[in-house]
């Protein structure tokens, strides 16, 4: 297997992963209300109604549709990315100290933050099982 190929695969594998922890995120904000509601109002400090939340997890559900497709790669990928960081900065009090009971399930943010990045800064060559949008164009002269 070539080099090409394994980076080709690795990066889908990035997509996969990175797009299951969001779908699980995503579908309990459309079926669980009342934990969301919880957790948005714990970490952000804001109140949102249930027609709302469900709305916003319904859009969120299209654009990670949207990042598992390879579609609309800067726009996605780069959303994706500022999702998670903003989650992860939100959340980052939690990591210290760190040997309490729960807070070593954080640290799980930062190489998916890692991850996120990975994918962003590679994202052009993540074209395995994607629909591409445009076709990349070669700076090699004929």
């Amino acid at each position: 297997m070539t080099d090409e190929k394994r980076l080709k695969i690795g990066l889908f594998a990035l997509r996969i992963g990175i797009a299951t922890v969001f779908l699980v995120w995503t579908i309990d904000k459309i079926v669980n209300y009342s934990h969301n509601s919880k957790m948005i109002g714990h970490y952000y400090h804001i109140e949102i109604s249930q027609p709302v939340l469900l709305a916003l997890g319904i859009a969120e559900l299209i654009f990670v549709a949207a990042f598992l497709l390879g579609l609309f790669k800067t726009l996605t990928y780069g959303g994706i990315l500022l999702f998670h960081s903003v989650t992860t900065v939100a959340s980052s009090w939690r990591l210290l100290p760190p040997y309490e009971i729960h807070q070593l399930l954080y640290f799980g943010s930062i190489p998916m933050l890692a991850a996120c990045i990975c994918l962003f800064l590679c994202r052009n060559s993540d074209i395995f099982l994607t629909l591409q949008t445009h076709r990349k164009i070669s700076n090699e002269t004929p």
